[in-house]
């Protein structure tokens, strides 16, 4: 509306709301309950006193708003630092945090590994204290395998002695071992073969003999129970020659009676009457004819003259 048409022209009623009047007391332009008063319907406006109209105030709003541009920007470009303050911030907070995170997988990757140096300690101990305990076990073992062949030794040097006691025979070794035990092992191996040998002969001599002192008799199975049977309390040797004689004498008797001769049997047993030296007299006369009877007889006569001490 121009201005020469504000006398005539008739003023339009304000289309200002209850909403728009809150909305400028939210933005603070107008703070009294009551300070913004809406017109009437008349033409030309009266407003009561001490009101001003509206549009003094937005002609003063709008001559504030280069100030508050200005303002704006300056805002504008606060806000900008601010935001890039927070950016960083941002960014070092991040870093922060992934440092912090870092911080915390090295301390937990140190804890393990604090906790595993503590267990190879844990475990240098227990295979030090195992150490220690197998250094004093092979320690012991030793005394007591010295101990042991000490004792062996002992036992086959006595045996050795008792060996040469028995068969008078000692051994030399040609090529020692420089060793107490391996030698006393090698003379026994030398006793003990000598032993095998003696009592395989001894053996065979015992089963030639066993028939003649044991007509009734079978041998023994074992050396041991052989060797038994020919040391018994009686004389074995003075039994058979009391057989011998006994054979000896039937067998004269028996010679006698084919010849029918007339002897006084009774007469020749008593043996009371007749003296030492006649009796040696006799046999030896006697002896001449040995050898012819034997042959009768089936017995091949020693060539060696007897040493037999005469029975009487």
């Amino acid at each position: 509306m121009a201005a020469a048409d504000l006398g005539t022209a008739e003023w339009e009623r304000s289309k200002i709301t209850n909403q728009d009047i809150n909305l400028l007391k939210k933005l603070g332009i107008s703070k009294k309950p009551k300070a913004v008063c809406f017109p009437s319907e008349e033409s030309y406006p009266t407003p009561p006193m001490g009101y001003r109209p509206t549009i003094k105030e937005l002609l003063r709003i709008g001559a504030q708003f280069i100030g508050y541009r200005e303002y704006a920007s300056k805002a504008e470009e606060k806000l900008a630092e601010v935001n890039e303050r927070a950016n960083t911030l941002a960014q070092k907070l991040e870093q922060s945090e992934e440092a912090r995170k870092k911080a915390e997988s090295d301390a937990v990757q140190a804890r393990r590994e604090a906790d595993k140096a503590k267990a190879d300690a844990a475990g240098v101990e227990d295979l030090r204290k195992r150490l220690h305990d197998a250094e004093t076990s092979l320690s012991e073992h030793i005394t007591a395998q010295s101990a042991r062949e000490e004792a062996i030794l002992k036992r086959l040097r006595t045996q050795n002695r008792r060996f040469v006691n028995k068969t008078s025979q000692e051994f030399e070794l040609e090529d020692p071992d420089n060793d107490p035990l391996l030698d006393a092992v090698s003379f026994l191996e030398f006793h003990g073969t000598e032993a095998r040998e003696g009592i395989d002969e001894a053996r065979t001599g015992l089963s030639r003999l066993f028939p003649y002192f044991f007509p009734k008799k079978e041998e023994p199975a074992t050396f041991l129970a052989l060797a038994k049977c020919f040391n018994p309390p009686e004389d074995l040797g003075l039994k058979m020659r009391h057989e011998n004689m006994k054979v000896a004498v039937e067998s004269t008797v028996a010679l006698v009676a084919d010849s029918q001769q007339t002897i006084d049997w009774a007469k020749v047993g008593d043996t009371e009457q007749i003296e030492q030296a006649k009796w040696r007299s006799l046999i030896k006369a006697a002896k001449l004819n040995t050898k012819k009877i034997l042959s009768y007889l089936g017995i091949k006569p020693s060539s060696t003259p007897s040493s037999s001490r005469p029975e009487v």
